[in-house]
């Protein structure tokens, strides 16, 4: 008898925002302009353009956001009860068909991160998911790939060291913070893909200080 164990899957959730349409209608224009413009400025915090959760007209949609994060950490069988949960970093993401794609990133500042698809299309670049270190890749290199030698017949979801979500208008992603993440273009884009992207840090209420997980609460602080 054979018997696979599925061992250490990483997780990206993709979730509904429930008033997307209403969200859309009423902010998409305005938002646009809250773009970093990130082929000027080198990132998002360059542009200072990253307290987007600070606009109480958008209170709406991180509400919203912040159902997705409970049923992304419900699948994890976390105890949400005992954590706060706090945006530090949103900013707006604007591409369009001639902009360049994303290069391979992660969000070191944060637990959590999330894309929120505001408007994209079946062109849209995709969200593309990067692992450092494939530990199944027993022998170096023998799931890399090239035009004409390969020792792979085909990818599956042991073998290979990416792996693309396609991103559908009014979901969100949500995962971990160190992620390693990029775009990829499949095909000619048309049209505009426009995000909201940002930061959260969870930490222990205050009532849970005696637990050794995670952070304890901002109010036990003291700045040095």
């Amino acid at each position: 008898m054979i018997k696979i164990h599925e061992i250490f899957p990483t997780i990206v959730y993709q979730g509904e925002i429930e008033h997307h349409e209403q969200f859309k209608n009423q902010y998409l224009e305005e938002l646009k302009k809250y773009w970093f413009n990130g082929y000027e400025n080198e990132s998002p915090e360059n542009s200072e353009r990253i307290f987007l959760h600070h606009n109480i007209k958008y209170e709406i949609f991180f509400q919203d956001l912040l159902k997705n994060v409970y049923d992304y950490l419900d699948i994890l069988d976390v105890e949400i009860n005992k954590f706060n949960f706090y945006v530090t970093k949103s900013w707006i993401g604007f591409h369009k068909n001639t902009e360049p794609i994303l290069t391979i990133h992660n969000h070191n500042s944060s637990n959590i991160s999330f894309c929120y698809y505001i408007s994209s299309n079946d062109t849209s670049d995709k969200f593309c998911v990067h692992q450092h270190l494939n530990n199944n890749e027993v022998s170096g290199g023998i799931f890399d790939t090239h035009s004409k030698f390969n020792t792979i017949k085909k990818f599956n979801k042991y073998n290979c060291n990416q792996y693309t979500i396609t991103p559908i208008e009014g979901s969100v992603l949500i995962f971990p913070g160190n992620l390693l993440h990029s775009t990829l273009r499949t095909q000619q884009m048309t049209g505009e893909r426009i995000v909201i992207a940002g930061d959260i840090v969870m930490t222990l209420k205050e009532e849970y200080q005696n637990h050794h997980q995670s952070i304890v609460d901002p109010s036990t602080w003291t700045q040095l």
